[in-house]
């Protein structure tokens, strides 16, 4: 039996008017929680291609990136999930969204609604590293 291994993934923290887009997953990991958008890198695509890529395929949104946030190792062996996630800040083209894919919804909101939302840790961990999540 082959030996699992992390997982490279993209994920893209869009901002509009102060708020944030997140999209609640509709799949095993992380079912019905919201996430920041994103997924795996594919062989021979950079991190920034696949973020715009993966954002598109669940969210179609089409954005530009303003800058690379920083990346996040996730481990949680208990739900079969180990991967660095790399996140980019971006500012939409437009705001025609519609959950698609891995995603069942998909939403702007403030930091205050986020706080109260069902979320991954690691939306937390983005937000405040980003100066925009004040405890």
């Amino acid at each position: 039996m082959k030996a699992k291994e992390p997982r490279l993934s993209s994920a893209v923290l869009v901002i509009n008017e102060g708020k944030f887009l997140l999209g609640k997953r509709n799949k095993v990991n992380a079912n019905g929680m919201w996430v920041i958008p994103g997924g795996g890198v594919n062989f021979g695509e950079s991190t920034e291609k696949a973020a715009l890529r993966e954002l598109k395929e669940e969210t179609n949104l089409d954005v530009n990136i303003i800058k690379f946030l920083g990346h996040k190792e996730i481990i949680a062996p208990e739900n079969n999930y180990h991967s660095v996630v790399f996140f980019y800040l971006a500012e939409p083209k437009h705001i025609n969204i519609e959950p698609r894919e891995d995603i069942s919804d998909v939403k702007f909101f403030d930091i205050d609604e986020i706080k109260n939302l069902n979320i991954v840790r690691s939306v937390e961990w983005v937000l405040k590293d980003a100066g925009f999540w004040k405890d």
